[in-house]
């Protein structure tokens, strides 16, 4: 009887044994791991809804919390990767700080526009931009509140231009009307301040070419009152330099009007192949006489058999006139202006150059030699007639072919201006 007894003891003891593991020590365990899972921001592998003593519940209501934080997780992940993607978007440079003043987000314009690698996170605007007013900008409105817009200069690198900014400072306001960091957007303004530096010297440098002619044409006029003076050799000098005078202002508007219709894409072309040694020997029989009148040596350099060029043939010769027109002008008398030509296999273009023994053009200024109204020396050179926008025209017309035109020449030692047109394809 004892015997069966323990037996029956053994039993109860294992199946109470093998219960409580299975409905309490599992089921903890099971928790345990769910709430390491949890915390460590991993999603679960799977729940456990068996349990007693309220374990079952517990489980249960765990997996709707993780249900609820996958959803928050999920939202708060797709709204990351579309404001990463509005951010991207925008031509505007965009960062935004926290309550301390410390950078948390930037876009990718942004960091193109200040040559940053990556978000520099932690970091203030200050140290980031070097811009003192931003910077400022920012602490004030964390401190009280308010938006700014400012206009700021960056000082240009080393071979780079200077850049123009204008800045919109703003608070990020919580829903408890809480403070809680700025957002700053900087718009670059320096393509803007260049075209209106660019449009005032132009209006400046056209006014004084419009001033010289028509102060000498209302001085003459004025002294046509007096019918007197219209006999004899004082009146032939006054019709001269009333009909020089009126050619000036014509041909400045002509050119004037030309280089506005290249410049507006009006200008078609009509395209034709032909030889660059008939091109320049052209060029040659044309401006000889006139070469050889101021004692100036004209040279052609050209091989025969060079592949054709596709150009315009009014427009070509529009652009060799004026690049003869400007040698001829500034080479001194017994020298000799060179024009050439020459194949560049590799880019399948003709090179054409016009190269003169003039007195050369500085360093500093070679760039700019094909500005509207640039003149090395201003006041020299309009003595020597021309409407300074020559080599602008010579510029653009180039540029509408497909090629390319720029200037080599050093102070005292003449100057050669270089033109590329391509061939034409076989």
């Amino acid at each position: 009887m004892e015997v069966i007894l323990l037996f029956i003891g053994g039993v109860v003891l294992f199946v109470g044994i093998y219960w409580f593991f299975g409905e309490v020590v599992r089921p903890l365990r099971q928790l345990q791991r769910l709430i390491r899972e949890l915390a460590a921001g991993e999603k679960p592998k799977g729940f456990v809804a068996r349990g007693s003593w309220g374990l079952e519940e517990s489980i249960g209501q765990l997996e709707r919390v993780s249900e609820k934080l996958e959803g928050v997780i999920s939202r708060e992940e797709s709204e990351r990767v579309n404001l990463q993607a509005i951010l991207g978007s925008l031509t505007e440079g965009v960062l935004v700080t926290d309550e301390e003043g410390k950078i948390i987000l930037a876009n990718e314009k942004l960091l193109r526009m200040f040559s940053l690698e990556e978000v520099p996170r932690g970091r203030t605007v200050m140290e980031t931009t070097r811009l003192v007013e931003v910077g400022r900008g920012v602490d004030e409105i964390n401190e009280g509140g308010g938006t700014q817009s400012i206009e700021v200069q960056v000082a240009a690198m080393e071979g780079g231009q200077g850049q123009t900014f204008a800045v919109n400072l703003a608070p990020i306001v919580e829903g408890n009307r809480k403070r809680s960091g700025v957002v700053v957007v900087f718009y670059d303004l320096s393509k803007i301040r260049r075209l209106e530096m660019v449009r005032q010297e132009f209006v400046t440098n056209l006014s004084h070419e419009l001033r010289t002619p028509l102060s000498i044409l209302a001085g003459y006029l004025e002294t046509l009152e007096n019918p007197a003076v219209l006999k004899g050799g004082e009146g032939k000098k006054i019709w001269s330099v009333l009909q020089r005078n009126c050619e000036r202002l014509t041909l400045l508007v002509g050119d004037l009007l030309e280089l506005s219709r290249i410049e507006s894409g009006q200008m078609e072309l009509n395209l034709v192949a032909r030889g660059p040694r008939e091109i320049l020997q052209e060029v040659q029989d044309d401006w000889e006489r006139a070469f050889v009148a101021k004692k100036v040596k004209l040279k052609l350099d050209c091989p025969a058999g060079l592949p054709a060029v596709l150009g315009d043939l009014l427009r070509v010769g529009q652009v060799f006139s004026n690049l003869m027109e400007n040698a001829l002008r500034f080479a001194p008398a017994g020298s000799e202006v060179k024009i050439s030509a020459r194949h560049l296999e590799a880019g399948g273009e003709i090179e054409f150059a016009v190269q003169d023994q003039g007195e050369g053009i500085p360093a500093d200024k070679i760039d700019r030699i094909f500005e509207r109204f640039f003149r090395v020396d201003g006041g020299r050179v309009r003595e020597k007639g021309g409407t300074g926008l020559g080599l602008s025209i010579v510029k653009h017309l180039i540029q509408l072919h497909g090629g390319r035109v720029w200037a080599k020449s050093r102070a005292g030692e003449g100057t050669q201006i270089i033109l590329t047109l391509p061939c034409r394809k076989s």
